[in-house]
């Protein structure tokens, strides 16, 4: 069974960011508690509100550290008696109802209560004493504390406060008979108790006499479920623990699915020894077990090599282990080992380590010992990475004169449609010849077609006739006037400085 500790008073004070010696309410429900221990009024003297209810607390006590507790819930747990308020003088509510404060014990409990001033509710019901004494209960109560306000939810008036105080001289007549009466039934009650757990007793030793006789297998005994579950503290302790070991039960199956804690450095430090000592049998071998992000840089920084791992940002660098030698390095991340072979020897003695604080990468900054070596390797690595940017300017280049010949013909494109939309002409190609005058390379608009009349005259034969003419000839036609096309009589000079026909 759970006991009230401090870890889990922290753990309910989330809502006051953990900090336990400001707590004002705290909220103990359904912890199974069997007790109230000295730990709550110690460490939280300023609480004002604290509920206890549905656990097994059989006794009211180590409440006097709170003085200041206004609010008190302790319902539905095995409370017999009320004790322990003499400290809580700003007392204003108690909740007790399902306990078991009985007749023997009521007169007592009440008497605690008369002196709580402040005291306005208080909640009772389900107890033994207030279901088998009604109304007596009431009134009784009623009488004694003055000061109440409410009654198990009941506002208290005038007038039942006048007939509590005309029943009060009978009622506590009655009171002292039924506590007598109680008494003795508990004794009785108790005896028949302790019989059967005697019986009970013995039928399980002989029980185990018998299996170490062999004379009957080990076979867990079925108990037997009433039919009724009697309604007592010693029933609720034994239901609670029940509940108590099936959430323990549940609880650890959760926790044995949950990742189990790590520690990261113990881990570390293991993996780092282990790695030292395959390194120093010989068992060297290029591995990146982390899958880390890395780069050789050796003409950023002549005459060192650098190597860039791409560390998490947040990673804390006291799990991160760096180990340089000549030909190679070993670099311990979480666990993780990361060594690659180096494109030169390096300087052991002179080479750094460092973060950054912008990315979080492992920078690995390495002179070497010959600062020429690996020179050829290096100028190769810079031409192609020269090439390689030549080649991204030009296609920047190519694509920008690609992106402007484009916006080019579309403003072409729409100039010329708006000239048709202008014009209210057909939707046709649009003509460019004459946009450019010939002497300046441009193209002669086609020629108009011209009419010019030519005049015809007809030749008399002289050689018959004395009129020079013919008789058997027909007479020739009237003159007229013959239409002819200038472009194959004669071409007419164009004038280049005339501007260009509209059609």
């Amino acid at each position: 069974m759970p006991h009230l500790t401090r870890a889990l008073i922290r753990k309910r004070a989330e809502h006051n960011e953990g900090i336990i010696s400001s707590l004002e309410e705290i909220s103990l429900h359904q912890e199974e508690l069997e007790g109230i221990r000295e730990v709550l009024g110690t460490t939280c003297r300023k609480l004002k509100i604290v509920y206890l209810q549905n656990n097994i607390i059989p006794k009211m006590e180590n409440l006097h550290h709170l003085k200041e507790l206004e609010y008190l819930n302790l319902a539905l747990n095995n409370i017999q008696k009320i004790e322990g308020l003499e400290r809580c003088e700003f007392l204003n509510k108690l909740d007790l109802t399902v306990n078991f404060i009985d007749f023997d014990h009521l007169e007592e409990s009440i008497d605690q209560l008369v002196s709580r001033q402040h005291l306005r509710e208080l909640y009772m019901m389900g107890n033994p004493s207030q279901m088998d004494w009604d109304p007596g209960f009431k009134d009784y109560v009623i009488h004694r504390l003055p000061q109440l306000e409410s009654l198990d939810g009941t506002h208290i008036t005038k007038s039942m406060r006048i007939v509590a105080a005309q029943a009060y001289p009978r009622l506590e007549g009655e009171l002292k008979q039924k506590a007598a009466e109680c008494r003795v039934r508990k004794a009785v009650e108790a005896e028949a108790e302790a019989e059967e757990k005697a019986e009970k007793d013995a039928k399980k030793a002989a029980r185990a006499e018998a299996i170490e006789a062999g004379e009957i297998e080990d076979v867990e005994e079925e108990e037997e479920e009433d039919e009724e579950c009697p309604h007592t503290p010693a029933a609720r302790v034994e239901m609670y623990k029940e509940l108590a070991e099936e959430k323990a039960e549940k609880e650890a199956r959760e926790k044995e699915r949950q990742p189990k804690d790590r520690d990261f450095d113990k881990e570390q430090a293991e993996r780092i020894e282990e790695v030292r000592r395959a390194e120093e049998d010989g068992k060297i071998r290029q591995c990146n077990e982390g899958k880390w992000t890395f780069s050789f840089d050796e003409y950023a920084k002549p005459g060192h090599v650098v190597l860039d791992v791409a560390c998490q940002r947040h990673l804390d660098s006291s799990l991160i282990d760096v180990d340089i030698h000549p030909n190679y390095a070993t670099v311990i991340i979480k666990s993780k080992v990361l060594r690659l072979n180096l494109p030169a020897e390096v300087r052991v003695g002179d080479s750094k380590a460092q973060r950054s604080k912008t990315t979080g990468h492992l920078v690995l900054v390495m002179p070497k010992v010959n600062p020429d070596e690996n020179s050829v390797t290096i100028r190769r690595e810079k031409r192609e990475v020269a090439e390689l940017q030549s080649a991204a300017e030009k296609a920047k280049v190519e694509a920008e004169r690609k992106r402007k010949e484009k916006n080019t013909a579309f403003q072409m494109q729409e100039a010329g449609a708006a000239a048709l939309g202008a014009g209210g002409g057909p939707s046709k190609a649009v003509n460019i010849r004459g946009l450019v005058l010939p002497s300046k390379g441009g193209i002669a608009p086609p020629k108009a077609a011209v009419m010019n009349a030519v005049s015809t005259t007809r030749k008399e034969n002289t050689s018959n006739g004395s009129n020079g003419t013919d008789a058997n000839m027909p007479p020739p036609p009237p003159k007229s006037h013959a239409l002819v096309d200038e472009d194959e009589e004669s071409e007419e000079e164009v004038d280049e400085d005339e501007p260009p026909p509209i059609f």
